[in-house]
């Protein structure tokens, strides 16, 4: 309420209203939030103090309550320009402050004077008890005082914020709290706030237009709800605590009751929070701890001042203005390898504030038109992308270091130095054809999972699980490590900034660090020295790249790239492309990009069993940014897993929904299409059928059945029609295109239960039934029994008797006798005429001839001989009609 007079006017008609008072004068002060009430005796006031309290100031609206006191105390506070944080300043003592108040402002002996605590020591609470000096304050706010400048904040609201986000900004707090209190934009006479950094809290002054603040409880910064505090929590500063074990120990001793906690530990420096003032003040009267074992540390007061972590990668040395000086890429950083951010330490925790708070601040400049430009996704693009190549300059600054830091542990890393890189292309052969190499799968049945976690998670688990992982890198085909020098947000670039990877494919960075040794496989399986390292990019179409000895050593992007306590090392990874935008029919990939995705899965399987790993980490291949449709993705991941079932152990997807997914070629993202393919799936391995033109894992069967031919990335051109393609048996097609093998299942069973699958039938050859069936005119001609597949020869040969359909539809027949049963050669047993001929009585279809006894003779009916004497000359008919239990009927 800012109108004086409208809240003299309505105070002074609610007291003649509801009370039946009539008040001699009102003057309010909506500034201050006070004012006075002058009534025509002490009886009055007495009444007013001391019997009624408070009064509603509108009837309707009960949220202002005027309270009635027959005293009031004036709290002002005091600032001093704080100047420079790292400067040590003296500012005046209290009673300086008294003697130069009641000079200036020709005021009376303050109630009280004294600094307002530890953390903000150039602020002072003053109290004072006269309203005419209150008013003369506040036209002269400023003070000087001993050559210090001095602002005065009359009858101000003081609070606090702690734990805020790191990453909150002073102009960012301000804009919240304007907000909070429906002001455009508050005037620093109004609104102070000031900030400890070091202690993570902030000190907030309300007056006159801002004074609304203190009616307010909390904000929201982001996502967060931050309450306000009336007083601070209390801190110690303890030395020295070398050990994250002495730190643990010391919040469990007996002095601090369990009302402490660790707030921060930077080097031999712990900081405790300490939410008791009993507890605070026991431990500043000890001064020293015993923690055991002989070891005392020193308890003292912590105020923010000692500067424990200068050297960190936070606002105030790169993210607030120094990082948005540069454009997003690594390269001119490298060039200049003494750059500042290669000396910085990292904090996740800051990292991640940065990170999240891109989104915080999306949604409130698309609240707020002052800040239009931070409602723009580019604007928000190029931050993460900034704070991405941040973390992979920190990346590469460890590993020039040799080391890094975890907590107060520094971590050694060390690198493997016989780094290996072998390139695959189109000339490479795996193995030599001949005899088929093995008789049986390493494992009985292969089991499947899909995951919502991240890939190098699952590797680590799998490796402590004592497993021989092979991980997929989901590969650009054009350049190494994909955007990762940009700061691109993918898988490929996650795992560049989380290891030393770019030493096996990025060859740009070979100065910068030792690189791996780089082979290539040739076509006659051997392993030569690449002489032109760029010659690996771009990868051939199915081609890919295998390195082994890798060390990863930072986690998640969700855990702020924060450093692990214990590298994992010897990863093996294989960065294998997929298609990029490829053209679709429908939900499917076109039938050319279909078959090539498939022979590029494959060959990742071929790689990781000719290196003897155990178990695979794959993912949504091509199913992100280059937009593969994943429902078909992983039927064609199945076809292979059908195909190498028991070679591998375990086979996991790990699959995380980012920003690519819901999008038109995943509108369910990818992981949901995966479980949905392989939910509690197990294979069970399969053995090799020696069949020609059959698959056993990686191995093909020639056409003489014994014999496999060479395990090769590539051989020939894959034909776009696949299993489906009509010039199978044409001798100059096959030449020049391969095609699939044949349906193990269907060849073993002469039944496939995947008929309606129709990647698995584009995927595996199935012999067309002929629509003939077991009566086909042409089974002996040459080029129709290839073309088409027909029933196999009944197993009881000539002497077969069943006739039925169905027995006569799945199974082919010798020709019938036309003599059937009365065939002279089948009663003398001639054994020539018996194997060319089926002798049997053939099913009568309709039968109007029952008592024709010749006829019955010589055709099966479905019903039993008919009686000769039927119907009325049957003695036992008449007895089974007749009988009253038939039961005791003759059984003839």
């Amino acid at each position: 309420i800012e109108d004086n007079i409208q809240l003299e006017r309505t105070i002074r008609q609610r007291l003649s209203v509801v009370l039946k008072v009539e008040p001699v004068d009102v003057k309010c002060y909506s500034n201050f939030g006070f004012g006075y009430v002058c009534v025509k005796n002490n009886q009055i006031k007495e009444h007013l103090v001391n019997v009624v309290d408070k009064m509603a100031y509108d009837s309707r609206q009960e949220t202002v309550v005027i309270s009635f006191k027959d005293s009031v105390e004036f709290v002002s506070y005091i600032v001093f320009d704080k100047g420079n944080e790292n400067e040590d300043i003296n500012f005046p003592k209290s009673d300086e402050i008294v003697r130069r108040w009641i000079a200036n402002y020709n005021g009376e002996m303050p109630l009280d004077c004294d600094q307002l605590n530890i953390q903000y020591p150039n602020i002072y609470r003053i109290v004072s008890k006269s309203l005419d000096e209150l008013l003369r304050v506040a036209s002269r706010p400023e003070l000087l005082i001993k050559n210090q400048q001095a602002r005065v904040y009359p009858c101000a609201d003081c609070s606090y914020f702690e734990n805020l986000p790191t990453s909150t900004a002073e102009n960012q707090l301000q804009e919240l709290i304007c907000s909070a209190i429906e002001l455009k934009k508050c005037s620093l006479s109004s609104l102070y706030i000031q900030f400890n950094k070091q202690m993570n809290s902030v000190c907030i002054l309300a007056t006159d237009k801002a004074r609304k603040w203190a009616k307010i409880d909390s904000i929201y910064i982001g996502d967060e709800t931050i309450s306000k505090k009336k007083s601070l929590s209390y801190h110690l500063l303890l030395c020295p605590v070398r050990q994250r074990d002495d730190a643990d120990a010391i919040i469990r001793h007996e002095i601090f009751a369990g009302k402490a906690n660790i707030f921060k530990h930077s080097g031999q420096n712990l900081i405790l929070k300490i939410c008791d003032k009993k507890v605070y003040d026991k431990c500043l009267d000890y001064k020293i701890l015993n923690i055991g074992k002989g070891t005392t540390v020193s308890m003292m007061v912590y105020t923010g001042t000692l500067t424990l972590d200068t050297n960190e990668i936070d606002v105030d040395t790169w993210y607030g203005e120094e990082m948005l000086r540069y454009a997003p890429n690594i390269i001119p950083f490298i060039q200049n390898p003494d750059h500042t951010i290669f000396r910085l330490k990292w904090n996740a925790q800051v990292w991640l504030e940065q990170f999240e708070r891109i989104d915080v601040l999306q949604k409130e400049g698309s609240r707020n038109k002052h800040n239009e430009q931070k409602c723009d996704h580019g604007w928000s693009n190029e931050m993460r992308h900034l704070l991405r190549v941040t973390v992979m300059l920190n990346t590469l600054a460890a590993i020039r270091k040799k080391c890094y830091t975890v907590g107060n542990d520094k971590i050694r890393l060390n690198l493997n130095n016989k780094l290996r890189t072998i390139v695959y292309d189109h000339k490479s052969k795996l193995q030599y054809g001949g005899p088929m190499p093995v008789q049986r799968t390493p494992y009985q049945t292969t089991e499947v999972k899909v995951v919502n976690d991240d890939c190098l998670v699952v590797y680590e688990y799998l490796v402590n699980q004592g497993r021989k992982p092979l991980l997929l890198n989901m590969a650009s085909a054009t350049s190494p490590g994909g955007g990762y020098r940009k700061g691109d947000g993918a898988q490929e670039e996650n795992l560049f900034r989380r290891s030393d990877y770019f030493r096996s494919l990025d060859i740009d960075l070979d100065e910068f660090e030792q690189p791996s040794e780089r082979f290539h496989c040739t076509s006659t399986c051997k392993l030569e020295s690449i002489a032109n390292a760029r010659s690996m990019y771009p990868m051939g179409e199915y081609g890919a790249v295998y390195t082994s000895g890798l060390t990863v050593f930072r986690q998640t992007e969700k855990k702020g790239y924060e450093f692990m306590k214990k590298p994992l090392t010897d990863v093996c990874s294989l960065a294998m492309a997929a298609y990029r935008h490829p053209p679709l029919d429908g939900n499917m990939l076109s039938p050319k990009y279909a078959v090539g995705m498939r022979k590029k899965i494959e060959n990742v399987f071929a790689i990781a069993y000719h290196h003897n790993h155990d178990s695979l980490v794959l993912s949504a291949l091509g199913c992100g940014a280059f937009k593969n449709p994943p429902d078909h993705v992983a039927k064609i991941f199945r076809s292979i897993i059908e195909q190498y079932a028991g070679f591998f152990h375990l086979i996991v997807f790990a699959i995380i929904d980012d920003h690519n997914a819901g999008q038109e070629s995943n509108p369910k993202g990818n992981l949901l299409p995966f479980q949905r393919e392989f939910e509690h799936l197990s294979f069970k391995a399969i053995q090799p059928i020696n069949q020609a033109n059959t698959m056993f894992g990686p191995y093909h069967f020639l056409l003489n059945g014994s014999t496999v031919s060479d395990v090769s990335i590539y051989d020939l051109t894959p034909c776009n029609f696949a299993a489906k393609c009509r010039d199978l048996h044409d001798s100059k097609h096959t030449r020049q295109y391969s095609h699939p093998p044949l349906c193990v299942e269907a060849c073993v069973t002469s039944a496939c239960s995947q008929m309606n699958n129709i990647v698995h039938m584009n995927s595996f050859i199935h012999g067309n039934i002929c629509p003939h069936g077991s009566q086909c005119q042409d089974i002996n001609d040459k080029k129709h029994a290839r073309e088409f597949e027909h029933p196999s020869d009944c197993p009881n040969g000539s002497a077969c008797q069943n006739t039925t359909d169905d027995h006569e539809r799945i199974y082919r027949h010798l020709p019938l006798c036309k003599d059937g049963y009365q065939c002279d050669d089948y009663r003398k047993r001639i054994r020539i005429h018996c194997d060319a001929y089926r002798h049997c009585k053939p099913d009568c279809q309709y039968c109007a001839y029952f008592h024709n006894e010749q006829h019955i003779e010589e055709y099966q009916h479905p019903f039993p001989s008919p009686c000769p004497w039927t119907p009325y000359h049957c003695a036992l008919y008449d007895e089974f009609t007749k009988a009253s239990d038939t039961k005791i009927v003759s059984r003839q």
